[in-house]
């Protein structure tokens, strides 16, 4: 192997583990054993000199006692007189299919770092130098191993990762660099690998006041998970291991400095709910605590259940009657010793929080005290560790002024720390075999980092306007305006996504964050005033085009109008005209009837020659006589009964029109604009003039 690669090197510890031809650690060890053997052609060995061979391949650092056993029982090879391990060069053919799986995965792990440092440069202003290229690789291989998160690329690396998440291949990669993580500092940290299966020390482990609140859900639901997860681990200890008094070997307590920041927490509930104090956007335990309490006893009555809730998870308060200073000779907190973190702190140009210090060293006396000053042992034996995932605790923790001597287990751990020994010690599978705690996946560190960062720029961004406010430099409509921007920039972890990302990381790198965003507000304002300016101008243009159209579309419907309306007036006249016709041939007819006898008798009478021609008839004249005569009584009585009148007269009156044009005239005007009328009341339903 040419290249030497932890992470590479625990990679493929974790898939080995969850390759069913490896029924136990010491097997896979083995192999490795015989990879450092095989690549360095060291076939005669001893113990000392096989240890630092598999740190020099893999980068192992393996307890020498365990190397022995796991050579001894898994390989069978027996140390010669002189205490060394004679190895047969056959091996080597056992080893190819080994090999050819870690130069796989450290291809894949290339291709990651490559994608990785692309996404730095696309973030930053400038591409990295290759100093920084190597800084960024070096941050990315602590972030993933646990040695640390709060390196320089720390936020870039968190939304290179949740960029990444749904791709499945990258996140199974960078899950087994993190589970080979927690198998190989487990075997580093355990003498006896047949140790394994179960917990067999009491263990007494106290809460922070986070993990209070993520235990009930009040920081999140992801947040919960993770406590979840380690809660099930403790009860599984505790079902299947007891106390020499037959109690739980894991207890979950927390102090009177955590009870008193609890109740700290829902008073200062309060003074909000009142209108005397004001949300911090950061802190999404107290937007939980504040929903859906509309008075004073809601509040309360939440801060009495999530006593009793604690209570029903086997969570208690532990009472610490005695001062810390009854026991001088377990006190960690010292002025003398703040004043040097302080100085060393202000000398790193960090922030440095004086009382909290104090409040912590407390807590790390009280963990001592119940240590009987002893820390200089395996985790498994130290009996005493407080959780919290405070970072200036942790920072506290791990310094060696804190803990006495550079040996000494620190007096304070994060949940992800306890939750992996754990897994491991009760060897837990990983992969497609269980499902591993929320706290070991890669991804949901990352979501907690980063929104870890960003709730604290909301923070800090939420004291500096507070500040601002005090002073007179902002308004209180201005204060309020940004307070609602920053409780919109504080997120949950799980809310974290590819889609929030550039949003997220623009607020995280931007030192003055509300002067770009009012500076962006004032061009936004500009932009809103121009838009609504065109957006006015292309309206009226609607407006005039959609009207010019309706009055096109009303002039075309009222000159249809118009035509029908002639149409109709000009047909009504025609038959009106063709009625008073038949009428005045009515009244001729009946005219003729009148006069034609009364004519044809005076004529027959008043004519000579015709009058001698009927007298000579004789008798016969008669019946033309009675003919005329008949016909007299016929036009008499048809007068009286008969005839229409009506008709008579109207004929009369319509020939008196012909007669005069400008009675006909005045006659047919007046009857058009009638019918045109009857025409506009038949028609005014449907009409929309």
């Amino acid at each position: 192997m040419k290249e030497s690669n932890l992470l590479a090197s625990v990679a493929l510890f974790s898939a080995l583990y969850n390759n069913e031809n490896f029924t136990n650690i010491s097997d896979i060890l083995a192999e490795f054993i015989k990879g450092a053997v095989i690549s360095e052609k060291k076939w005669t060995v001893n113990s000392n000199e096989l240890t630092n061979l598999l740190e020099k391949v893999y980068e192992f650092k393996i307890p020498e006692s365990v190397v022995r056993t796991t050579v001894r029982n898994r390989l069978k090879i027996t140390p010669t007189i002189h205490g060394h391990y004679v190895f047969n060069s056959s091996i080597e053919k056992e080893f190819i299919s080994l090999n050819e799986n870690y130069e796989s995965i450290v291809q894949v792990q290339s291709e990651i770092l490559e994608a990785l440092i692309s996404f730095i440069d696309s973030k930053v202003n400038t591409p990295l130098t290759p100093e920084e290229k190597d800084a960024a690789i070096q941050n990315f291989k602590s972030f993933i191993i646990d040695n640390g998160s709060s390196e320089k690329y720390s936020k870039l690396i968190s939304a290179f990762l949740i960029k990444n998440r749904e791709d499945t291949n990258f996140t199974q990669n960078l899950n087994l660099i993190r589970e080979g993580v927690i198998l190989y500092q487990g075997i580093r940290y355990t003498a006896d690998l047949n140790e394994l299966g179960r917990w067999n020390t009491d263990l007494k482990i106290f809460l922070s006041t986070e993990h209070l609140f993520n235990a009930l859900g009040y920081n999140g639901s992801l947040f919960q998970q993770i406590f979840d997860d380690f809660y099930e681990l403790v009860k599984q200890i505790n079902t299947n291991t007891k106390n020499k008094h037959g109690e739980k070997i894991v207890e979950l307590k927390y102090f009177q400095e955590t009870k008193d920041q609890v109740d700290a927490f829902f008073k200062t509930a309060e003074y909000i709910l009142k209108g005397t104090s004001t949300l911090d956007p950061s802190k999404t335990a107290m937007k939980k605590i504040l929903e859906d309490c509309k008075t004073l006893s809601d509040i309360k009555a939440k801060r009495i259940k999530f006593d009793l809730e604690l209570k029903r998870k086997g969570i208690f308060y532990q009472e610490f009657s005695q001062s810390i200073y009854t026991y001088p000779e377990y006190l960690v907190e010292d002025n003398n010793l703040i004043d040097t973190l302080k100085q060393e702190a202000y000398g790193n140009q960090k922030l440095f929080d004086e009382n909290l210090c104090r409040q912590f060293l407390q807590i790390f006396t009280k963990i001592n005290y119940y240590r009987g000053g002893l820390s200089k042992t395996k985790f498994e034996n130290i009996g005493t560790i407080f959780i919290t995932g405070n970072r200036f605790a942790l920072y506290l923790a791990h310094q060696t002024k804190v803990k006495f001597k550079e040996e000494d287990i620190p007096f304070a751990k994060d949940i992800d720390y306890i939750t992996s020994k754990f897994w491991f010690k009760l060897k837990k599978g990983f992969g497609d075999k269980q499902l591993i705690p929320k706290s070991l996946d890669v991804i949901c560190k990352a979501q907690i980092i980063l929104s870890s960062q960003l709730n604290q720029t909301v923070y800090k961004e939420f004291n500096k306007l507070q500040q601002q406010f005090r002073g007179g430099e902002l308004t209180k409509e201005e204060a309020l305006e940004r307070s609602y921007v920053l409780r919109e920039k504080s997120v949950l972890p799980e809310d974290l996504n590819p889609e929030t990302l550039d949003t997220t990381l623009d607020f995280l790198n931007k030192d003055e964050f509300f002067e770009d965003y009012y500076r962006e507000k004032v061009k936004k304002d500009l932009d809103l005033k121009q838009a609504l300016h065109e957006r006015d101008e292309l309206k009226r243009e609607l407006d005039f085009r959609i009207l010019k159209e309706e009055n096109e579309l009303y002039q075309k419907a009222l000159a249809k109008f118009n035509s029908e309306k002639l149409e109709y007036s000009t047909l009504k006249w025609k038959q009106f005209k063709i009625k008073k016709r038949n009428d005045l041939l009515y009244f001729i007819s009946i005219n003729i009837l009148t006069f034609v006898p009364l004519f044809i008798t005076l004529f027959l009478k008043g004519n000579k020659c015709v009058n001698d021609k009927i007298e000579k008839l004789g008798s016969n004249q008669n019946f033309i006589w009675s003919f005329l005569a008949l016909i007299f009584l016929i036009e008499l009585f048809g007068r009286s009964y008969i005839f229409d009148k009506e008709k008579v007269k109207s004929g009369w009156v319509w020939l008196k029109t012909l007669v005069h044009r400008t009675s006909y005239d005045n006659l047919k005007r007046d009857y058009i604009v009638e019918f045109q009328n009857d025409f506009e009341e038949l028609n005014k339903v449907n009409t929309v003039f």
